[in-house]
């Protein structure tokens, strides 16, 4: 396959990565302020479809489009911009599976209480606490990471 076709995929890839990701943690944060079980739970069911259709899919596109490239540029792997991304590209994808069980366990929370008439339960206050910060983690890790690729720098570089 072509580098600038793989570069090209690899961008898009991270633009779905990164803007469906903060998409959906800014609409469930903004569900969650309302404190209306029944708007959490139709907000988090939407947040989980998108990040295990799309969020998820892209982080895999990700990966592969990177591997292509490093592949077909003959990189060496222990490139020190190359070894940070990617152990931040883990490091973040190490959050994001327990952030998709947290959303499920939210939504289901939040379903539960709507369909009672009920407040939200404490169980989901400690979900949602969790949630917001492996989000704000995750979230930093993305934005290192970018400035990582672009700068082809390693963070242990800038000092």
């Amino acid at each position: 396959m072509d580098y600038v076709l793989l570069k090209y995929l690899h961008v898009i890839a991270a633009v779905f990565l990164f803007g469906f990701g903060m998409g959906s943690y800014l609409y469930l944060i903004a569900a969650h302020r309302t404190g209306d079980a029944r708007v959490i739970a139709a907000v988090a069911r939407m947040v989980v479809r998108f990040d295990a259709r799309i969020t998820t899919p892209a982080g895999f596109v990700q990966l592969l489009t990177g591997f292509a490239m490093v592949r077909l540029t003959g990189m060496d792997w222990t490139v020190g911009w190359l070894l940070a991304a990617l152990l931040i590209f883990f490091g973040v994808g190490a959050l994001w599976l327990p952030v998709l069980m947290l959303q499920k366990r939210m939504q289901a929370k939040a379903a539960a209480a709507a369909g009672t008439h009920a407040a939200l339960p404490a169980a989901y206050a400690r979900l949602y606490r969790w949630w917001l910060w492996m989000g704000v983690a995750g979230f930093a890790g993305m934005f290192l990471m970018v400035l990582v690729m672009v700068s082809k720098q390693a963070p242990w570089q800038w000092f």
